[in-house]
Formats: structure tokens, sequence, C-alpha cells
């Protein structure tokens, strides 16, 4: 039926001429017959045409029972809306630009939303992909598990397969145009196949690659590294590199846009899990089924529903937490579609309700304030068009007509600035991902490429936009009286105006105040935020991440290592004071059970493992006690300086210098030496009150890994300008590598 219609639309100039030749034809035989009956040719011409009832109606009256009639109004309509709008290209132009304006600005942040809420990773085929979803007593906890748990999945699982785990890691990676500090992942042999990533050169890992024979490490590296570090070598494949400080084989280079399944991994080089592990002395780790960091992906067995596989899953839960029920109480696995923010443990992942109700929130109320606008100058110009209105009416045009016709009207603006608003997202959504960084200086892996639902969605709120500007001008011409508009002369001054003129204008400036108000709020909220006493002073820091794994083999030797850097910085013009830690503000620190020794009731406190003059560089002077020592590892006991909140909660009304606590799963015998007043060291957390543990990184060396240089400077404006070039070449003096 549709498809008739269709061909009767573009067949319509034929039809037509096909039914003028019937007219013709019947008015000539009725002619004839006349004739024939006595009466001249100019009675017989008239009286057919009085039988017949008029050729004109004849036709429209044909017309509108072909198939496809009212498409075919609806493009007259159209047509005359657009030459309506001609007579007035400002209105026009006001007109599109504003609808195009709204709708583009919803449709852009539709587009990142839903880029982040459904889209795959570029590269990934994510077709009945799902992401395994740690929850503990059944809240979402991360997209993470341990490996043992992960190797149990794999063997027990028969809807979710294959599955691969994943693990994040800080790499140092020394090629021959120097060493350079990447993300990537350690990863089980079928994780590209899984995802359905297509290297670009190579191939992908083989079970054999884990067992580390005589070929040795492989590793697949980004079409990034291969183009910048390695400069596009043609002979890529098979070329050594060093990955934390071991020789490793590239076998395969990952597509240009792929850097990662998910958000947050925006990794440059892949390498065997197993067999890294076993290399870096970290398959000891794979053990401990305490740690959820693996994350796990999975394909959907054939004809295997979502709920299917989470009622097995469940079932292999349940049967860990028998078996296990140290490590494994209340924890289980849940499937969740892929996509780059699945389970995801980001800000993001976890404020969507939050981030989608603001943004319902201020669609609304934008498209309301452009619609009273346009609706008002729609209703000025159907105002001005009364007179030509009423001759419509009087010349055989039905209301509904009219209406029907502003509607084209409204239509045609709406249409046109919907492709505007398309165009817009679509710039838009290229730009964006080069501007947003990750916090360490790398770009994130977004696709925000506008698909059919980001078009269908702007369409959807481009008619919705016609429908509101366009009730107040059709309102007005339904109920337009002809008779007064029709008499030569009057009204030929428009009087002033509509009551519904001016109620639009009230409710366009009261959402307008509403959403300025809401606008200065979350500005004013930001200017909070960044007033807040941390505890520690933020100004004149600069943070240094440098990974030290491929530099040295052992614990001791990093931190031996980070003496030395420390130590050069310092002797920087300008540079005032220098320490390290594991961890940034704000950066992912450890959080550890402390408890003492007459009770069993833990208290949960953020850890970080500091150098010596950590809170002096911070600039935080203790409350009681002291600061870590310069040589903090030479002493017998270990030590530690924790805040004011922690204090309280483990010796209240006492003092706590002198003290010792037990920390972590292996409950570490700890002394207190220091306490230092309350702050937001890690951050704005979720907790409203941290507590925190300062331990001394001398006593428990920090990883071979990734760490933070604390560089506090003096406050000249140009002292920054020749300190941050400066230390790059400084610290390859103490180590290239």
């Amino acid at each position: 039926m549709a498809m008739r219609r269709l061909r009767t639309l573009l067949r319509r100039n034929r039809l037509d001429e096909q039914l003028e030749k019937e007219l013709t034809f019947h008015l000539d035989q009725r002619v004839d017959d006349l004739i024939a009956t006595g009466l001249s040719r100019a009675q017989a011409v008239r009286r057919a045409r009085l039988d017949l009832g008029g050729l004109d109606q004849i036709k429209e009256q044909v017309r509108d029972g072909r198939p496809g009639a009212s498409l075919d109004a609806l493009f007259q309509d159209a047509r005359s809306g657009l030459r309506a709008l001609r007579r007035t290209p400002g209105v026009a132009i006001a007109a599109i630009t504003l609808i195009a304006l709204v709708v583009g600005g919803n449709t852009t942040i539709f587009s990142m939303v839903h880029g982040l809420l459904t889209k795959p990773a570029p590269s990934v085929q994510a077709d009945r992909l799902v992401t395994l979803e740690l929850r503990i007593n059944g809240r979402p906890a991360g997209p993470g598990n341990s490996y043992p748990d992960y190797l149990d999945y794999v063997a027990q699982s028969k809807t979710v397969r294959p599955l691969l785990g994943g693990i994040f890691e800080r790499f140092a990676v020394t090629v021959e145009s120097g060493s350079y500090a990447l993300r990537g992942l350690r990863v089980s042999s079928n994780y590209f196949d899984t995802l359905g990533v297509r290297l670009a050169r190579g191939r992908t890992f083989t079970d054999a690659d884990n067992r580390l024979d005589a070929s040795g490490l492989v590793a697949v590296v980004s079409h990034r590294l291969w183009q910048e570090q390695l400069h596009g070598a043609e002979d890529v494949i098979g070329r050594s590199i060093v990955v934390n400080g071991h020789p490793a084989t590239i076998v395969g280079v990952a597509p240009p846009e792929y850097h990662g399944a998910m958000l947050a991994e925006s990794g440059d080089i892949w390498v065997p899990l197993l067999a890294y592990s076993r290399v870096d002395g970290k398959e000891r780790g794979l053990h401990d089924r305490t740690i959820p960091f693996v994350i796990m992906i999975g394909q959907l067995a054939s004809g295997v529903s979502l709920s299917q596989a989470q009622a097995e899953l469940s079932a292999i839960s349940t049967r860990l937490q028998a078996a296990y029920p140290q490590t494994n109480r209340d924890r289980s696995v849940a499937p969740v579609p892929y996509s780059m923010i699945a389970a995801g443990d980001s800000l993001v992942a976890r404020q969507i309700p939050v981030f989608m109700a603001i943004f319902s929130i201020v669609a609304i109320l934008t498209v309301l304030i452009v619609c009273a606008n346009v609706a008002n100058l729609m209703l000025a110009r159907a105002v001005v068009r009364q007179r030509e209105l009423a001759v419509r009416q009087s010349l055989g045009a039905s209301r509904v007509r009219i209406v029907r016709m502003l509607v084209a009207e409204g239509l045609v603006i709406s249409l046109t600035a919907w492709a505007a608003a398309c165009l817009f997202a679509l710039w838009v959504s290229k730009t964006v991902p080069r501007m947003i960084q990750s916090g360490q200086g790398v770009t994130l892996n977004l696709d925000f490429t506008p698909d059919w639902r980001v078009a269908a969605y702007a369409m959807v709120l481009a008619v919705l936009c016609t429908v509101a500007f366009t009730i107040a001008p059709a309102l007005q011409a339904w109920k337009q009286e002809l008779l007064p508009w029709l008499k030569a002369g009057e009204h030929g001054v428009v009087q002033g105006r509509s009551r519904l003129s001016r109620e639009l204008v009230i409710v366009q400036l009261a959402f307008s105040v509403l959403l300025l108000t809401s606008t200065g709020l979350a500005y004013r909220s930001l200017g909070l935020i960044g007033a807040v006493d941390l505890g520690f002073n933020k100004d004149n820091l600069l943070l240094v991440r440098v990974n030290t794994a491929g530099s040295t083999a052992t614990r001791e030797a990093n931190v031996a290592l980070l003496d030395r850097l420390r130590e050069r910085l310092r002797s920087i013009a300008g540079v005032g004071s220098v320490s390290y830690a594991g961890s940034a503000p704000a950066g992912g620190w450890q959080t550890e059970a402390v408890r003492v020794s007459a009770s069993q009731q833990p208290v949960l406190a953020e850890r970080n493992d500091v150098g010596p003059d950590y809170l002096h560089v911070l600039g935080i002077t203790p409350i009681l006690g002291r600061e870590l020592a310069e040589r903090e590892g030479t002493l017998g006991n270990k030590t530690a300086v924790i805040n004011q909140g922690l204090a309280e909660a483990l010796w209240p009304g006492q003092s706590a210098i002198g003290r010792t606590m037990l920390l972590g799963a292996r409950h570490q015998t700890v002394e207190v030496v220091g306490v230092t007043p309350n702050g937001f060291f890690s951050g704005f957390r979720r907790e409203t009150r941290p507590s925190f543990v300062f331990l001394s990184a001398q006593q428990e060396p920090l990883a071979r890994e990734e760490g933070i240089l604390y560089v506090r400077y003096d406050g000249r404006p140009d002292t920054i300008a020749t300190i941050a070039p400066a230390i790059g070449p400084a610290l390859r003096q103490v180590d290239p590598r």
C-alpha cells in the first residue's frame, strides 16, 4: 500500500494529464450530444459544463481519492509554506536559527550521552557481548574480579563463552627512540578474538604465548605507538622492545581507532597475562581471591538470553561463596550489555541517573524557552497575514486546510533547522573527543559520532518544536472572523499584542529566569569547590608522574631511584622541596582495614606510601608528633602518620602518639609517630570524614610502577615556565630508562 501511494505521488503529472484527457473526452461527447438536439456550439459547451458540475472541482475530487492524496497535499502545503517564508526572510531566518540552536545543542548532548551509554569502543564487534559486573551484597562494585574467580567462571560457564580477562597495567616501554610511560593491559590469549578486533598488522595472541617458550615475551602495540614512537616502521612485526625491563617481541599492531575496550582503558600495549605475570614476578598475586582486578567481558552463546546467563552465573557465584567463604562471601557477578562504561566504577558510570535527569530538565527548559520565542514570532506574522488567511477561506479553503498550511510552514522551518542541527552535532562529535583527556594526559577513547538514533532524536525534537510554536498561530487562525478582514481598508494597522502573545512572553521570561538561576548556582558551586580548604596548600605544587618499572629490579632499588630523582629535582632553580608518593590526590589510593589490638571492629582508611618531607611539601604541619624522618627506613618498627579523624576513631579522647595499630589483612604492626589535621588528601570522596594513613615508602618500599613526584616551587609567575621543561631532562640524567 505504501509503495502504491509512493508510485501515485511520483506519477502525479502523468495521472493529471490522463485525467485532463478523460474529462475533455467526456465534455466533447456531451457537447456533441447537445448540438445534435439543436443547440448552438456555444450553448452546448455552456450546458455541458453545467451538467458536469465544474471541471476543476471534479479534478480536486479525483485527486483527493487517489492513494497518497494526503502526502500530496502535505507537499503542496510545504511548497506554499516555503513561498510564504520567502516573503518574510527575516522571520524565517530568525526562527530557523533559534530552532537549530536548541535542537543542535540538545542533539549534541544526547549524542554524547548515547555514545557513552550504549556504544562499544571503536573496532569492537559488540553483538551479544556482555560485561560481567562484580556485585557485593547485590550492589554494583565495578567490572573487576579476582583471577581465580575468572578461571572458575571460564571453566563452569556454558552461557558466556568465550570469556576474556584483562588487568590494567602501567608500563615503561623502551624502544630505539627512548623510554615512554604507557598504559596497557595484561590480557588472556582470547582478548582480541572475543572483542572481534581485527589487527592492522601481525597476529593476535595464542595459548602458546603464555608458555614462555624460546620465543620469549610477546606484545601487541597500538597503532599510535607504532606511528609515533616506532616511526611507522614497515618491519615492526618481529621488532624487539623492552617492557618494564623485560625483552619482548612485537607480534601485532592494533587498528588505528582501537585503544581499549573500556572508557578508562586507553591502552598502548597488550601482553599475555600469564607470561608477563611470570616474567615480572606477579604470578603469586594471581592466586589471591581478595583482589578484584580482572575485568571480564564475554559473548553470550548462541540462543542464550541475558536472563539465562544471569541464572547460570548466579548459580556459579553461589557455589564459589560456599567453597571460599572467607573471600567470596556476598560476592556475585551479573552480565550487563557491553558498552564503553558498562559496569564501570567511574564518576560517569555511577552518576548516570543524575546526569540524565539534569540533561532532561535542561533540554525541556531550553526547548520551551525557544518555542515560546518562535511562537511569538509566528504569532506576530500570523496577525499580519490575517487578511490573506481570510481571503483563502472565502475562496473555499477550510479551517483545517489553513491550520495544515501553518503547520507545514512550521515543518519547513523545523526540517531546515534539523539538517543544520545534525551537521552541528557531527562537527562537535569530531571535535570534543580530541579536547577531552584523562588524568594522565591521554586522549580518551570516545566515539560521539551521530547514528540513526541521534538523527531520529533530533527529528522528534524538531517535530515537537513545530507543534509547540505553531499552536498559537493555528488557534488564532481557527478563531478568526472573516467579514471584518475582508472589508477594504479595515484593520490596516495591526493592533497591540494579543493576550496569547503576552502569555507566551511571560512563559519565556519565567523559564529563562529559572534556567539562568540554575546555571548561576551550578557555576557558583564549582567556584565553592575550588575554594574549599583541602587541608594542604595546592598552590605552586607540581605533580610529576614517573614510571620506574623498567629501571629497577626490586622494591628497595625502586625507592633508592626515587630518592635520587628527588635529589636531582631539588637542584633545579626555583624548586623549593620535593617528595614522592604512590598516589596523587584523587588518584587511586589504597583502602586498608585498620584496628587496634583490643578491638575486632576495623576502621577503613585510605593509605598512601610516601617519601621523606611529604607533609612538608604539601604544607602540612603535624598537630601532634613529627613528620616521617629522612632515614625512616633505618628505624626498627614500621611507623606512620595518621590524620586526626582516624586517631579519634581508634583512640577517642587519648593521644595516638607512640601507640600501635594493626594494618591490612596481614595485620602489620605500625607505630603512630604523627597526627595531621583532617583534609581531603585523596580528593572529594564518598566519605564525609575520610581516614588516612601515611606510611614511609622507605620502610614499605613502593612497587616498581608509576609513582608521583611532588614538586613545590616558588610563586614567581615565570617559574613554572622554566621548571616544567627542565624536569624531563633532569630525570633522564639520573636514569635514561
